[in-house]
């Protein structure tokens, strides 16, 4: 225990000291995440995602009705799905619209249920989804008034892009800790021959990779607190759950990506090959992950790519948490894969790895 300490104690006052790594672990996230809110902002231009939920000829005549307008992106999914999604701030609106044919003197109703945390955004939503619920019932049925629209606004989780930005850049400041840190970082001692003088030590080679491990979670707790201070303070962003759930998630994320780092150290040779191969690695999941951008408008034929990808579901386990305030138990598909992540990565990291 005490050669495990001090090793992990030796592993941190290094990493402290490297001021390349405090850069791309913290400064280099606070950069991007101020640049982007600066470029971006919280996008004031009017868009909406609107949900239909329903099946026949007037869902569909709606469907198209609202598919015509360039500034909605329309969306489909069962009723339980698209509440959700409304509930979560995905949705501005959705429509729920029933089976049945409207005829004189049996109106048909479609309901909606829109965000109603932005007013204006809100009221240009309504004034627009009632104008194609008009214009629906004057095509369809070919009479006024035999489709009916009933609004209803709920507060859902309005989020601006800043919010939705900084658990991603969380996110990917871990993962670039652990898969380009680690790599770079075993494979210097390698070439500079510390791995050898340190195997003629008592250190054994469990006690070394764990001191490295802990060491390195240590900073992933230290990039959390510290990126969530500043973005909070800094950018006000809100912050709807707990901490410590966000930490330990976080850890967990950190250790699935820091055994890749691990392996990429046993399969390369040298610095160049390492660094070589942590880009290929982390570049995709850095742009193709959500980190920057929903992955809800990505190609369809580009999504079992992103549905593989581990940054995915540690960006989109960190946004539940931050936005939505999941506890430790909605977060089951996103911590099991980060988990199987782990035990994949540990296992080539075993067998790859050398002490010269």
């Amino acid at each position: 225990m005490k050669r495990l300490l001090s090793m992990t104690r030796a592993q941190l006052l290094m990493t402290v000291r490297a001021r390349q790594a405090l850069f791309w672990n913290l400064a280099f996230p606070l950069i991007v995440l101020g640049l982007l809110s600066v470029v971006i902002g919280n996008g004031s231009a009017f868009n909406a995602t609107v949900g239909v939920v329903g099946k026949g000829p007037l869902a569909d005549a709606t469907r198209h009705a609202l598919a015509s307008i360039n500034d909605v992106k329309l969306k489909t999914g069962s009723e339980t799905e698209e509440w959700h999604a409304l509930k979560n701030g995905d949705r501005d609106a959705v429509l729920v619209i029933p089976d049945g044919t409207p005829t004189t003197g049996h109106p048909v109703t479609v309901q909606m249920f829109y965000d109603n945390t932005n007013l204006s955004q809100s009221s240009a939503i309504v004034s627009l989804v009632s104008q194609v619920v008009q214009g629906v019932d004057r095509a369809y049925t070919h009479r006024p008034e035999l489709v009916m629209l009933s609004s209803q606004g709920i507060a859902a989780v309005n989020n601006s892009y800043v919010d939705f930005l900084a658990p991603g850049i969380i996110a990917m400041s871990i993962m670039t800790g652990g898969v380009l840190g680690i790599s770079g970082r075993m494979v210097a001692y390698r070439e500079q021959k510390i791995l050898k003088r340190l195997r003629a030590t008592p250190l054994t080679t469990v006690e070394f990779v764990l001191a490295n491990v802990l060491s390195q979670l240590v900073v992933v707790l230290a990039q959390v607190v510290i990126l969530m201070l500043v973005a909070t303070k800094l950018f006000n962003v809100r912050v709807v759950g707990d901490l410590p759930t966000l930490i330990l998630f976080a850890l967990l994320g950190g250790l699935a990506f820091l055994t890749i780092g691990f392996a990429i150290s046993g399969l390369a040779k040298t610095g160049e090959a390492a660094n070589a191969l942590g880009n290929v690695v982390t570049m995709p999941m850095m742009f193709l992950s959500g980190v920057y951008f929903p992955i809800s408008g990505a190609p369809e034929w580009l999504k079992p790519l992103i549905g593989v990808l581990p940054l995915t579901y540690l960006a989109n386990g960190m946004r539940d948490i931050v936005l939505r305030g999941v506890g430790a138990g909605g977060l089951g598909l996103d911590a099991l894969v980060l988990a199987i992540t782990s035990v994949l990565g540990c296992g080539v990291a075993a067998r790859t790895f050398r002490w010269e």
